[in-house]
Formats: structure tokens, C-alpha cells, sequence
């Protein structure tokens, strides 16, 4: 067997932890007609297109792992793509959690039982990569030229890309938010949040809403690793060395100096002083606390429509706040993407080429954003009437979206800001939960914030020199 498959099985794949993304989802739009391909698909030769593409009906296996209403809203664009043409069918099957879809993605390659399309979630990009089964996206690209990576949104593009272009194409891309209850605003003479809040910003406001005493808490959050992450990377801070992992593997983090600090600092600092309660890694307790009126502020996914939804009072959303000492810097997508399995069979392959592209079509784009919160990676769609209709009459939807386009994925120097793409690494899932214990280290047992992360740090730099032996 591999040896980086015995390290997956033993160390990567019992430490993966769930990432935040999943919501019920809401009635969908009517299919419309499939939009024609970018401009370069017209530069292809036909004759190599029919060539390519399958003589006969090719079945198509497709893991995923949204369940709930987002299964059946998956199942629907499964449905429109199998009704599109009569050359491919797709099967879709719910795996579980991104864990689980990941577990059995490693137990599939030991018996070589693997799907031709598998939904993945945004910290697995490393080991993916390193499994050695995956067929990068720009192989697709480069060798039929039907896709143009530009009309993704950029943040998006460059998560998924490596040094020779985009490897996986995102589907459903999610960012955390701020959702507040508008009439607790109100009666506390509060305005509404206007872009990034500092630290100190974001304490003042939490003063006025404590001090005209319309809920016990200010705010409420779970106390897991994507917020720290995201916090991290809005006040411009890596959580790798090796600019995130992105230059080179990362063989340190960095989040327990500099930003990382006054992030962590901040976060526990809500608890320690009464702003939020101690709810610990929750990530349901939250909605909760807010909808039932505890907190007038709570942050979450883009893609938890519910928490809207199923609120008693009206709410509006706004962007996370960043650290006093950085200017605001933006968000990481979270998600998952789609990969495509090498079958090592050319028309399987292009096949499930087709497949994937269609996902990330306007069309089906649009489908997926309304219907299930997370927003649309294809810019093509933000510029569709139905869309900006739709965001009209659902401004809270259009948050997530400005929030994520006015990114800065490049500094004013012109080179790539490593903060907002993201980190890489291949044990990332199981650093993550250090920092969730890292939580439980100051709130519990008296760290400092400082101490805590240094403890994380030491463990994280064990995991990742095992993982990396497996690779030099």
C-alpha cells in the first residue's frame, strides 16, 4: 500500500473536524435553458470535441455531502444535468459529513471502489492534492479550452488554484457574517453596522446594546476554529509559514504571534467580560441564543438562510470584524468544491468534466444561491436580472457577496494577499481542533491567550512534520 495512504488511514482521517457550511434550503427557481460555454470553447476543433466526448451512455458516480434539504436541492441539479443531454447519467450519493465523504474517500482508494466526482471541503485541499487520485481542473481546461477560470469569483479562483491554475471547481462557497436583531438595534439607539468593525468598534457598539439592556449578551459564538480563521485572515494575519502554505508546504503555523494573538485575545476577551456567553464549540447553541432574543448580535455561515428564516423579529447582516491594528482585508471561502477522480479512461473523465462544469454554470448557480444561502462562485450569474431581482427583495443574501468581491486577494504592491487565500496543509483539519482546545485552555484552565496558542502551535508543528515526512 502507499505510504501516504497509511498516514491518511492512521492520522489525517481520524482527526478531520467539520467545517462550517451546511443550511436547510428554500425553494429553489424554475430550470432555465443552460447558457452557451465561454468564448474559448468556440476556438476548440469540433472534430476533437466529438471525438472526446463518449459514443455511448457513461454512468457516473458523484459522492457529496450535503444532506437535508440540500440533498434534495443537489438531487434537482443532478436531475437537470442527467435531462440535458442523453450521453451522461450522474448518480448522486449522500456520504455523510465532509469527515465521512473524506473517510470513505480513503478506504475507496485501498479497494479502488472510487467515485468519478467527489465533493470535498475547503481544508482538505492539501491532502486531496496529495492522495494522488485527483485530475486538476487546468489539465481540463488546458486540454479542451471549454472553460474560461475568469469567470469565477477570485477569491474563489485562487483558493483552488496552485502554481498552474485551478485544480478543483468550487460549488458551494460559504463565508461567515454577522447577523443582528434590527429592532434590538433600534431600541437601543444603535445605527446599523456599516462595513468592518474594529475591535474597539465592535466592543463600543456591544456597550450601548448591553448598556439599554435588550439582551443579557451582545454577541454569541461557537468557539471553533473557521472563526478564529477568518478573523485571522481579515486583519491580514497567516495561519501558516510558507506564505500559508502556498509557496511551499508549511512546515510551521504563524497564529500564535502577531495577529493571531490579538485575534485570539479578542475572541476569549468577549466571554471574559460578559459580551457572550460560554457556549463552548457549539455551532447550533448560537442560533439559539440569538433567536430567542439572549443576543442581539450572533456570527454564522452565509449559507444559514434559517437563521433569517426562522427569526420572530427582523435581522440584518453584516461584514466580520478585523483586528485594531490591520485595515480590513476580507474572507476565506469555506465550502467545498468538486474534484474530479482520475478513471485513468479518457471519455469517463471528460464526462465528468461535463458534469462539473455544468455545477458551476450560471444557471444552476443561481438555483443553488437562492435556494440554499451559499453564494454563486460564477460571476456571470451576479450579473443575471433574476439575481439582482432576487437581492433586491433578499438584501441580507447580497451581504455575503459584497463582502466577498471587494476581498483583497491582491495588496497594493501587486502581489497575492496569502492572508485571504487561505492556508494549506495537509493535517489542517486536525490543527483546526487544537485551536477549538485552545479555547477551552484560557476559558477553563487559565492560560493566557499567548500560552494557549504556543501549546497549539507546538502540537500543530508535531502534525505537521509527520505529515511532511511522508512527502520529501
Amino acid at each position: 500500500m502507499n505510504r501516504k495512504f497509511v498516514w491518511f488511514s492512521l492520522v489525517l482521517v481520524l482527526a478531520m473536524v467539520i467545517s462550517a457550511c451546511a443550511a436547510p434550503a428554500a425553494p429553489a427557481p424554475a430550470p432555465a435553458q443552460e447558457e452557451a460555454a465561454p468564448a474559448q470553447e468556440e476556438a476548440a476543433p469540433e472534430a476533437k470535441e466529438e471525438e472526446a466526448m463518449p459514443k455511448e451512455v457513461i454512468t457516473l458516480e458523484f459522492w457529496h455531502s450535503m444532506g437535508g434539504n440540500l440533498g434534495e436541492l443537489v438531487d434537482e441539479l443532478v436531475a437537470r444535468f442527467n435531462d440535458s443531454q442523453d450521453g451522461i447519467v450522474v448518480n448522486a450519493t449522500y456520504q455523510g459529513s465532509y469527515d465521512d465523504a473524506f473517510n470513505k474517500m480513503q478506504a475507496a482508494m485501498e479497494t479502488g471502489q472510487l467515485p468519478q466526482i467527489t465533493q470535498n471541503f475547503d481544508i482538505a485541499f492539501q491532502a486531496m492534492v496529495d492522495t494522488g487520485v485527483v485530475l486538476p481542473a487546468w489539465k481540463m481546461i488546458e486540454k479542451y479550452q471549454d472553460f474560461d477560470p475568469e469567470v469565477l469569483v477570485p477569491a474563489v479562483r485562487e483558493y483552488y488554484s496552485d502554481e498552474n491554475g485551478l485544480v478543483a471547481l468550487a460549488f458551494n462557497s460559504s463565508t461567515p457574517i454577522l447577523y443582528y436583531n434590527a429592532d434590538m438595534f433600534e431600541a437601543a439607539g444603535v445605527p446599523d453596522i456599516e462595513g468592518s468593525l474594529t475591535f474597539s468598534e465592535f466592543k463600543a457598539m456591544c456597550d450601548k446594546l448591553m448598556e439599554a439592556e435588550v439582551a443579557p449578551y451582545c454577541f454569541t459564538f461557537g468557539q471553533v476554529g473557521w472563526y478564529f480563521e477568518q478573523i485571522l485572515a481579515n486583519s491580514g494575519g497567516l495561519y501558516f509559514n510558507n506564505n500559508n502554505g502556498r509557496t511551499g508546504r508549511a512546515t510551521a503555523v504563524e497564529f500564535n504571534s502577531g495577529q493571531g494573538v490579538e485575534v485570539f485575545t479578542f475572541l476569549n476577551s468577549l466571554i471574559q467580560e460578559g459580551y457572550a456567553p460560554n457556549l463552548g464549540s457549539t455551532w447550533t447553541e448560537t442560533d439559539s441564543t440569538f433567536q430567542t432574543g439572549q443576543a442581539a448580535i450572533e456570527i454564522d455561515s452565509t449559507s444559514d438562510v434559517s437563521i433569517i428564516e426562522k427569526s420572530d423579529f427582523p435581522v440584518k447582516t453584516a461584514f466580520i470584524p478585523h483586528s485594531d491594528s490591520s485595515e480590513r482585508n476580507g474572507v476565506i471561502i469555506g465550502g467545498a468544491a468538486l474534484w474530479l477522480v482520475d478513471s485513468g479512461d479518457e471519455a469517463i473523465n471528460r464526462a465528468s468534466w461535463e458534469f462539473m462544469k455544468f455545477m458551476a454554470a450560471p444557471e444552476q448557480q443561481i438555483t443553488w444561491h437562492t435556494g440554499s444561502g451559499y453564494f454563486p462562485v460564477n460571476l456571470k450569474a451576479h450579473e443575471d436580472p433574476r439575481l439582482q431581482q432576487f437581492w433586491d427583495e433578499h438584501p441580507n443574501f447580497r451581504t455575503a457577496i459584497d463582502q466577498l468581491v471587494t476581498t483583497k486577494t491582491v495588496l497594493d504592491d501587486g502581489s497575492l494577499n496569502y492572508a485571504v487565500l487561505g492556508g494549506r496543509a495537509g493535517p489542517f483539519p486536525a490543527i483546526r481542533k487544537l485551536i477549538v482546545e485552545a479555547y477551552s485552555r484560557v476559558l477553563n484552565d487559565g492560560l493566557t491567550p499567548q500560552e494557549a496558542l504556543d501549546e497549539a502551535a507546538e502540537k500543530a508543528n508535531e502534525l505537521l512534520a509527520e505529515y511532511n515526512a511522508f512527502f520529501e
